[in-house]
């Protein structure tokens, strides 16, 4: 025991040089220099000697054992940490490469999911739970919700309610601020998560810290990228392997944040499924012509033709006609048919000029559709009167020679690659300059709904509520039918010699056609009605000549626009 004392004091000699000897034959361990542990430990710790003192006579038990041992572990930790932290450093300089990815690049996101989804942080730790915010559509698929329905064991109506949605929504794990160490594709990574004060990066000059910003930096062993790369490359894949059969909806971020530029101007409001071409409600022939055109203009043999003959290489299309034709779905429709993301401009916006116009439409990615809708209404400077301000000012009355000097000066054509569609309800009110060839190459009128069309609608909201085979209704029968009809199959369809439940709604559906005005009501209005009955196909048939009536009123200004219950 003496000689491991020794040995410690030895340590905290060399730690504390005193210049002389360890004496150790009394309570007080007095070295030739004057000092020894227990006088040192005094400096630091008033009354230790009393305390050494009284534990040595009462007991036989020289603490200052303990106390040099523990120190002794201090210094050699402290040691190593500093020969660790050199070590580290060298190796993270010569003998690692790492990649880092800012939050506000889609990347991240990516990354995230893919770590949270995939390898669950299985070997971690030390998580962040995360409630994640979930479209309609996401919420239809939870596991962990059963289906619902609208009728109990007696057929009454069930009352759906959703007070403990959250409850039942499963949180997302995802690292947390710090270190993680994981494998993939055998290969030893590190994440880091580090997050940073906008206000920091800007440097201060008097703006406010209104965001953090969040660091991602992925390492590993070596000296090439090329395993975080393809981690990177996996994690986009298996990001976008669930949005195949989406479409993303983004608009302009927050002013606040437009002015940092970069991919962050823009902002993920929506993701829904793809809208099938066949529910817009339009001539098939200008519904091709407009698809040929614009497949042909997305190929990159185009691009090659385009610059070879030095046209600008863009594309713009006008979509005009009354409310509710269908403008804003064919864009939609479009969007999916050719896997592509919508950029929605709304030049109504208070806070956009002329130069963040600009600067939008340059953080545009490559392949996208710009849709800015209502051109007809919207501009980005405002005429301000001479006199004082009236009430007119606030309905933000705008010109639409203001507004084509706006489009001009931010110039919104000159950006090639990307699709460019405007609708307006009035195409009359436009400037020739703003829809002239090379801002709007294509023009697709739209109108009301003819026969045809109504049919067609008709058919679209019923087809998967109809049985495809004949059925017998009876007390006890049983068929496998997604949505029963609501009255019995009568005698009259079932001697129209059309044969089959298809052609009975085939039958319906041109009857309903007959009875609406053809030209008179938009799609959206006929959908309308169509959605208060969209399991009573045979009820619309016998209350659209009513509503019809009501309707034909109503445009007529004779009527209400308002308390049509059914």
């Amino acid at each position: 025991m003496k000689g491991l004392k020794i040995g410690l004091n030895s340590i905290l000699d060399s730690a504390f040089p005193t210049g002389g000897p360890v004496n150790g034959s009394d309570d007080t361990n007095v070295q030739a220099g004057g000092f020894s542990p227990s006088t040192l430990l005094e400096t630091f710790i008033p009354g230790y000697s009393h305390i050494h003192r009284i534990l040595l006579v009462n007991f036989g038990f020289d603490v200052t054992l303990v106390v040099s041992f523990g120190a002794a572990l201090w210094v050699s930790a402290r040691i190593l940490k500093s020969v660790w932290t050199v070590l580290a450093g060298l190796m993270k300089s010569y003998f690692m490469a790492e990649i880092t990815v800012s939050s506000k690049d889609e990347i991240h996101g990516h990354l995230i999911q893919f770590l949270a989804h995939q390898y669950k942080i299985s070997s971690s730790r030390r998580l962040m739970a995360e409630t994640p915010s979930k479209s309609a559509w996401e919420l239809d698929n939870e596991d962990t919700e059963s289906p619902e329905t609208s009728t109990d064991a007696t057929g009454q109506i069930k009352w759906l309610n959703f007070s403990n949605q959250e409850a039942k929504s499963q949180p997302r794990f995802t690292p947390a601020i710090g270190s993680h160490n994981f494998w993939f594709d055998g290969t030893y990574f590190q994440l880091k998560r580090k997050e940073v004060s906008v206000l920091d990066e800007i440097g201060g000059g008097g703006a406010a810290a209104f965001k953090d910003k969040e660091v991602l930096t992925l390492s590993c062993f070596g000296r090439s990228t090329d395993s975080i790369k393809r981690l990177i490359q996996h994690a986009k894949g298996h990001y976008h392997l669930g949005h195949k059969a989406k479409t993303i909806i983004k608009r302009p971020a927050p002013k606040d944040l437009r002015r940092f530029g970069g991919r962050g101007s823009w902002v993920k409001i929506a993701e829904r499924p793809c809208r099938p071409m066949k529910t817009v409600v339009l001539d098939e022939a200008r519904k091709m012509d407009v698809l040929a055109d614009i497949n042909e203009y997305l190929n990159p043999t185009t691009a090659r033709w385009y610059a070879n003959r030095g046209i600008p290489y863009r594309r713009g299309y006008l979509f005009y006609g009354p409310p509710g034709t269908g403008k804003t779905s064919l864009t939609f429709a479009l969007a999916g048919v050719f896997g592509l993301d919508i950029h929605v401009v709304s030049l109504l916006e208070p806070t956009l000029t002329e130069e963040e116009l600009g600067m939008l439409f340059t953080n545009l990615p490559a392949r996208c559709i710009v849709l800015l809708e209502d051109i007809d209404t919207a501009g980005l400077i405002r005429v301000e009167a001479p006199e004082e301000t009236t009430e007119s000012d606030d309905k933000r009355d705008f010109n639409v020679g203001d507004l084509t000097k706006a489009f001009k000066k931010a110039r919104v054509a000159s950006h090639e690659g990307r699709v460019l569609v405007m609708t307006t309800n009035h195409p009359e009110k436009l400037d020739e300059a703003l829809i002239r060839p090379g801002r709007v190459d294509h023009q697709v009128p739209f109108s009301h709904a003819s026969q045809t069309q109504i049919k067609e609608l008709f058919e679209r909201m019923y087809t998967d509520d109809l049985p495809t085979t004949k059925i017998v209704i009876a007390p006890d029968s049983q068929s496998d039918v997604l949505t029963p009809p609501m009255t019995p199959i009568s005698v009259e369809f079932e001697k129209n010699g059309h044969g089959g439940e298809e052609s009975e709604l085939e039958d319906i559906a041109r009857r309903f056609s007959k009875k609406v005005p053809e030209n008179m009501f938009s799609p959206a209005e006929i959908q309308g009605f169509l959605l208060k009955r969209k399991t009573e196909p045979r009820k619309a048939l016998e209350e659209v000549g009513e509503w019809v009536r009501g309707m034909e009123g109503i445009k007529k200004g004779v009527g209400r626009s308002f308390g049509e219950g059914r």
